[in-house]
């Protein structure tokens, strides 16, 4: 077994359903009347994407001693890893809703709205037959571990990946067959998964590096599939 199989930590996550009321604004409501709020649930913390908070204590950095020898500690160090299934429709339909509200969408002229719409239509169209794509972005309170992660992650490739990432099925662990860092994101490509029954669930597992405090970890972040339904199916 590999050395980094056996991290002294395992994290264990749900991807909590939203609240009753709120829960299938995606089958509600087409994408482009998604208000902020809810295309920010859908890219943070929906059926098809978590996020999860690691934490530790930490000596803030530059810091003189108290006069009792103690230092000044960090209230809340953190790193949060948000994790999305990027080859699933809902989560490409709320990035380009994300941008229309950035680009006041509501408020062009039809001729804009064509020529975004045009932009967005190949991105929203695309397929994944053969493989998914779950993509993550990291972050910390402090700006040190910041730094650190971005080298780490940056630093990383296939080959050093391929004996720690997998995703889950139940009857199927499959490994890693494609990995890039682009900025405060990396991106984790597997081949898709031969059978999702709907009651069933899928997990993600890869190793958060040590950060100063913040300690090695194996992340295993599980999703209903029961949840990721579209049109009765499951959606990756």
């Amino acid at each position: 077994m590999p050395k980094l199989m056996k991290a002294p930590l395992i994290l264990v996550g749900l991807a909590l359903p939203l609240v009753a009321l709120a829960a299938d604004f995606w089958v509600k409501k087409p994408y482009q009347t998604w208000s902020a709020e809810e295309t920010q649930k859908m890219l943070e913390e929906s059926p098809w994407a978590t996020t999860l908070k690691l934490g530790g204590n930490q000596s803030v950095a530059g810091n003189a001693p108290r006069p009792n020898g103690e230092t000044e500690m960090e209230e809340d160090p953190n790193v949060t890893y948000t994790l999305q299934f990027r080859s699933a429709q809902p989560i490409r339909q709320a990035q380009v809703r994300s941008s229309q509200i950035n680009a006041h969408y509501d408020k062009m002229s039809a001729e804009q709205k064509a020529a975004f719409d045009a932009n967005v239509s190949k991105f929203l169209s695309a397929t994944f037959p053969d493989h998914v794509i779950v993509a993550v972005t990291f972050q910390s309170n402090v700006q040190q571990y910041q730094s650190q992660l971005r080298t780490h992650w940056t630093d990383q490739s296939l080959p050093k990946q391929s004996m720690k990432v997998f995703l889950n099925t139940g009857k199927e662990r499959l490994s890693l067959t494609g990995y890039s860092c682009k900025d405060d994101t990396f991106q984790f490509v597997f081949p898709r998964p031969k059978e999702l029954p709907p009651d069933g669930k899928i997990s993600v597992e890869f190793v958060h590096p040590r950060i100063e405090k913040i300690g090695e970890q194996r992340i295993f972040q599980v999703f209903s599939l029961k949840k990721m339904l579209v049109d009765g199916q499951p959606v990756l």
